[in-house]
């Protein structure tokens, strides 16, 4: 059986409905050099993240790891939408949930995140699958206000309840 008959084409896509572009999923079988330049860096920062999340203490007790400080918090003395995930990351890395959640109360979550995200690419490099997708303007439009909205609460959770945690 020849290779081009292995493989697979990606399902076809929903044609425009009357909204605009209709949202959908399918799996696709792209070439090794696509998945290289579209899932590898990607793959490499996933990776490096979680690595440095484990790594990170032991960096700076070494000196090798630069501060770099809040320039939100320098100018306003407030916390911004992402500090303290840098530290969530590390306590989560190494089990210790509670600082982790008092650090960042998205912390974890964003945490298990990378890593799911870091184990599919890697498979996706790896067995040459990929899984695609495309929103409807009206999904992304609620999927960005969502995560958004999400961050803003979390921060004002912190801001009103969690004053020693930065």
């Amino acid at each position: 059986m020849s290779e081009a008959a292995e493989l697979q084409p990606p399902l076809v896509m929903p044609a425009q409905g009357p909204e605009g572009i209709v949202s959908a999923v399918w799996v696709e079988r792209p070439s090794r050099s696509s998945l290289m330049a579209r899932e590898a860096p990607f793959f490499f920062l996933a990776s490096t993240v979680i690595a440095a999340s484990f790594l990170l203490p032991a960096l700076k007790s070494h000196h090798l790891w630069l501060n770099i400080p809040c320039v939100f918090h320098a100018a306003t003395g407030l916390p911004c939408l992402a500090c303290g995930l840098t530290r969530s990351f590390v306590f989560t890395a190494h089990g210790n949930f509670y600082s982790a959640f008092n650090m960042h109360l998205l912390g974890p979550l964003l945490f298990v995140a990378t890593f799911g995200m870091a184990v599919y690419l890697g498979s996706s490099v790896t067995f040459g699958y990929r899984i695609r997708y495309r929103l409807s303007k009206r999904a992304r439009r609620i999927a960005f206000w969502s995560v958004l909205g999400i961050f803003l609460v979390c921060w004002g959770i912190k801001l009103a309840f969690m004053s020693g945690s930065w």
